[in-house]
């Protein structure tokens, strides 16, 4: 449906990055999407939000923030899952728009401004997508990675969500309030969140744009493969037993969780 909701808030971007054990990968991120930002954003924020992390992930982000405005850090002591960290910062943001990003970097933030051009054309949301074809576009993905995420794919679209290519790449935008409206809802705090958040916006006629990206694997992924693909498949039966039990056609009011 047409975007009902107006640009109206201080701040133009806020960019939400989850952040588990990530100490030896955040800080280039936050360099490189500060200073991108910092160039092309009258007034931004960035959040981070530490998941518990056992390393220093906490220090290097405060100690980036003293000499960078506009960099917040939300962090908690329990590990809860991405899902769960993503939630928290979506509910915290101030901006008109709302990025999410993850932390490895693996998507290049100058991409930020094809998915805003989308949004300026009338969606609600603007997904990433490794998968949508597009020849101007670089993926860079390890074969059996690729594999797991075309099968997973397929099991989605079959299951809930029909045309969408690339439910799982961790760069996606959001005009404020509609996030506020999905996440508010949203109950999987694992790697399937983002199925739950797109079926949620489904539910509630928000229109979503997919395009293509460049996109490159970093090293260091916290994915287990074979662990966490199972456990995302169970996830997903459990946002289809959501819809099925009415839970995603109830509002519920946003508010922080932290």
């Amino acid at each position: 449906m047409p975007s009902q909701f107006p640009f109206q808030f201080m701040i133009d971007l806020s960019v939400v990055i989850p952040a588990y054990n990530e100490e030896s990968r955040i800080l280039p991120t936050l360099e490189s999407v500060h200073a991108f930002l910092n160039k092309n954003f009258p007034a931004f924020e960035i959040i981070v939000v530490n998941d518990g992390s056992r390393d220093s992930t906490s220090q290097v982000v405060t100690e980036f923030a003293k000499h960078h405005e506009g960099v917040r850090l939300i962090a908690y002591e329990v590990n809860k899952g991405k899902g769960y960290a993503v939630r928290v910062g979506m509910l915290a943001a101030s901006g008109n728009l709302i990025l999410m990003n993850d932390a490895d970097g693996s998507s290049p933030i100058q991409e930020v401004l094809r998915l805003k051009e989308a949004m300026e054309n009338g969606a609600d949301i603007v997904i990433a997508s490794r998968a949508k074809e597009d020849p101007t576009r670089v993926v860079k993905a390890l074969a059996y990675r690729t594999y797991m995420g075309n099968t997973f794919n397929s099991i989605v679209q079959w299951l809930l969500l029909p045309g969408l290519k690339d439910t799982q790449c961790g760069f996606k935008l959001f005009k404020r309030p509609v996030a506020q409206d999905i996440f508010s809802c949203s109950r999987i705090d694992g790697y399937a969140f983002d199925v739950e958040v797109l079926y949620i916006a489904k539910c509630r006629n928000y229109k979503i744009v997919e395009i293509a990206i460049d996109w490159t694997n970093v090293t260091g992924s916290k994915i287990n493969v074979l662990v966490d693909s199972a456990k995302m498949l169970f996830q997903v039966i459990k946002v289809k037993a959501n819809s099925v039990s009415g839970h995603y056609r109830q509002k519920t009011k946003a508010k922080a969780l932290v």
